[in-house]
């Protein structure tokens, strides 16, 4: 009889069993909550809010604000049932303010997220003011912004702040001495603070013009045929043996240079191999190119900027510039050498005339803040290039385009005159050319330089009662210097 009721008791033994299953797994079920996902978190100067999603079987949160994890205990706390925290009114510190970790419980059970660094904002920087403080010096002051442990100032020659003209300075403090600045600059700033990586956004900017004290400078301009280029194939033998080769003639002019002992020195046809910077101890050299070379006493002045120009490719015509800083006064200024087209005619006037333009527009285009500009070169140009009698539709083209801008030649600004009835190339001859023609020559914009005093420098014999050239020549141009007073007004 057993045996017809065997297939129902595997059949309620099989149910039985799935019954259960389900059951026992559910016991098996995890009751550790999950971590808390998706943190993330918001500042402001003195705040933070801490946001995620709600993890998993938790049944609370806990945040905690440390100063840094190994910290013994929270700064402050926090239990929620939500998914956002804000703690206000928390202070700045050096580097990452502080730290945070959300802690999912339940029960006696807890999941722990890592900490995660908190920056506090920092607040846009302040209006500065500044005041001068000295010669090329400035001193700014501002007032503290929320959140910052320093300050950066950014002090520039260029409202946009643009790279290479721009000085970053760090400072603790609301304060900051500026030094080496350039006197009749105009020079903008601004400052942010700073915490860590965190840097607040730039505040107003200034607008400040240094100003520039009278300075003066002793300015020479001085042809030395140093390549020897004026002794060509077609010239005399009085010509040669009164201006020999440049390793005799050099040491001569070397002498003749030092007596006038000037500030600044202009040389046209004084290439590298020249080498004339031998003969001038204690100068610097400044912008070169093509023969033409600035040198400036290294003890007075900084150079602040240089460079050259081109005025005629065909023809290999430029010009070299300097911007110099007075290290006593912080006076700067630009000091300009030329060397135009040689050669007389109406024609060859024409193409010094254009490169004149180019020369001025260059230089004001560089000169952005108006300083004073001393020109010094050979212009190969005087009156004489104007004698219709000689040269018909001549002009002197330096003087036409100097005068439109009014600027002048400092052989006109000064009673104090040596040797000016005496040409400026002296040709190589003995007996002095004296008709006040000078094609070497400086000049300058008189409402901003004072002349003292101008002179022709050169070396003289007397013979049979006559005054003449001693021989050899340093070079078949005399030099020229001029004592000014830069930036008078």
């Amino acid at each position: 009889m057993s045996v017809p009721f065997r297939p129902a008791l595997i059949a309620l033994a099989l149910t039985a069993s799935l019954v259960i299953a389900p059951g026992a797994a559910a016991e098996a079920a995890p009751k550790t909550p999950a971590k808390a996902t998706k943190v993330r978190h918001t500042t402001t100067t003195s705040t933070v809010t801490i946001r995620w999603k709600k993890p998993k079987r938790a049944k609370r949160v806990v945040v905690c604000l440390k100063t840094r994890p190994k910290a013994k205990r929270c700064v402050r706390s926090k239990k929620t049932r939500g998914t956002k925290v804000t703690f206000r009114k928390l202070t700045p510190r050096k580097g990452a303010d502080y730290v945070y970790r959300i802690t999912s419980v339940r029960g006696k059970r807890k999941a722990v997220t890592s900490w995660r660094k908190v920056h506090l904002k920092v607040a846009r920087g302040k209006a500065n003011q500044a005041v001068e403080g000295g010669a090329g010096v400035l001193r700014y002051s501002w007032k503290p912004s929320a959140g910052a442990m320093k300050y950066q100032i950014q002090v520039s020659t260029n409202k946009k702040f643009t790279a290479g003209t721009t000085r970053n300075l760090r400072r603790k403090g609301t304060k900051a001495k500026v030094t080496g600045l350039n006197g009749g600059m105009t020079y903008y700033s601004r400052v942010r603070g700073v915490n860590g990586k965190v840097k607040g956004k730039w505040g107003p900017k200034s607008r400040t013009t240094l100003s520039a004290r009278p300075t003066r400078a002793t300015v020479m301009t001085y042809n030395l045929c140093g390549e020897n280029k004026c002794r060509t194939s077609t010239s005399g033998a009085w010509f040669l043996r009164n201006v020999p080769a440049w390793k005799t003639r050099k040491p001569l002019a070397g002498s003749l240079v030092r007596t006038a002992d000037p500030d600044i020195i202009a040389t046209q046809e004084s290439a590298t191999s020249t080498a004339f910077h031998t003969e001038l101890p204690g100068y610097s050299r400044g912008a070169y190119k093509a023969a033409r070379q600035i040198y400036f006493k290294s003890s007075r002045y900084t150079a602040v900027d240089g460079g050259w120009m081109t005025l005629n490719a065909s023809t290999k015509r430029y010009a070299t510039w300097n911007l110099l800083r007075d290290r006593a006064t912080g006076t700067a200024f630009f000091v300009v050498n030329a060397h135009l087209e040689p050669r007389k005619g109406a024609e060859r006037d024409v193409l010094r005339n254009k490169q004149m333009k180019k020369l001025i527009k260059r230089i004001g285009e560089l000169n952005a803040h108006g300083l004073p500009v001393v020109w010094a070169g050979d212009w190969n140009s005087n009156a004489d290039n104007a004698n219709q009698s000689k040269y018909p539709g001549g002009f002197d083209a330096p003087l036409r385009r100097f005068t439109a801008i009014g600027v002048q030649n400092t052989v006109t600004l000064t009673d104090d005159l040596t040797n000016e009835r005496l040409n400026s190339a002296n040709g190589g001859v003995k007996a002095p050319k004296a008709h006040g023609h000078h094609v070497d020559g400086i000049w300058v914009d008189p409402t901003r330089v004072a002349v003292e005093s101008w002179s022709m420098l050169a070396d003289f014999v007397e013979i049979d009662g006559e005054l003449q050239y001693a021989t050899p020549f340093p070079s078949d141009h005399n030099p020229i210097a001029a004592s000014l007073v830069i930036a008078t007004n």
